[in-house]
C-alpha cells in the first residue's frame, strides 16, 4: 500500500477536527433558527444524525479496515500454528508408543487375576450400596394405615 491509500494520522486527526467544529453550535444560532431559542428534539435529532455519520465513517475507515486484517491474519497464524502441533503430535513415535502401552496394559490387567477380583470387588460393592438404598427408601416410605402386613420383611437394624 502506498501513501495516497493511507492517510497520515496528521490528516486523520485533522478531518476529525473538522467533524467536531461543525458540532459546536453557537448560542446566537439557536436563537435566530428557533423562536425559543432552544429546541431540544431537534438538538437531539441532529446530535442522532451526526453519531450516525461518525460511526459510519469510523467503521469505513482504512485504519479500522486494516487492524481488522491483522486481527485475522493473527487468528489465522494461530490456528494454522496449533493444527501443525496437533498434527506432528498425532504423528510422532512417542505418541504411537504411549498408545500402544495403553492399551497393552489395559489387555493386561483385563486378562489378570487382580482385574478379575477388582471387577467382582465393584459389583459386589455397586450391590451392597443399592440394597443399602433400598432399605432406606422402605424406612421413608409412608406407613400403611390398614393392618395389612407388609409384604416384605424388614432387615435387622444391625447393618
Amino acid at each position: 500500500m502506498n501513501d495516497e491509500q493511507n492517510p497520515s494520522v496528521e490528516d486523520l486527526k485533522a478531518g476529525e477536527k473538522e467533524k467536531v467544529e461543525r458540532l459546536v453550535i453557537e448560542e446566537e444560532d439557536l436563537d435566530t433558527k428557533t423562536g425559543t431559542g432552544h429546541d431540544v428534539a431537534a438538538e437531539f435529532q441532529k446530535l442522532g444524525h451526526q453519531l450516525g455519520e461518525t460511526l459510519q465513517s469510523a467503521w469505513g475507515s482504512e485504519e479500522r479496515k486494516r487492524i481488522e486484517q491483522e486481527v485475522r491474519e493473527g487468528v489465522r497464524s494461530f490456528v494454522a500454528e496449533i493444527d501443525k502441533v496437533l498434527h506432528e503430535v498425532k504423528a510422532s513415535e512417542t505418541t504411537s508408543k504411549l498408545k500402544e502401552d495403553a492399551v497393552g496394559a489395559k489387555a493386561k490387567v483385563e486378562e489378570s487375576e487382580l482385574g478379575q477380583k477388582a471387577r467382582e470387588g465393584i459389583v459386589e460393592g455397586l450391590r451392597w450400596l443399592s440394597e443399602g438404598l433400598s432399605e432406606l427408601a422402605v424406612k421413608f416410605a409412608p406407613a400403611e394405615k390398614s393392618g395389612d402386613a407388609p409384604t416384605e420383611k424388614s432387615p435387622p437394624d444391625d447393618m
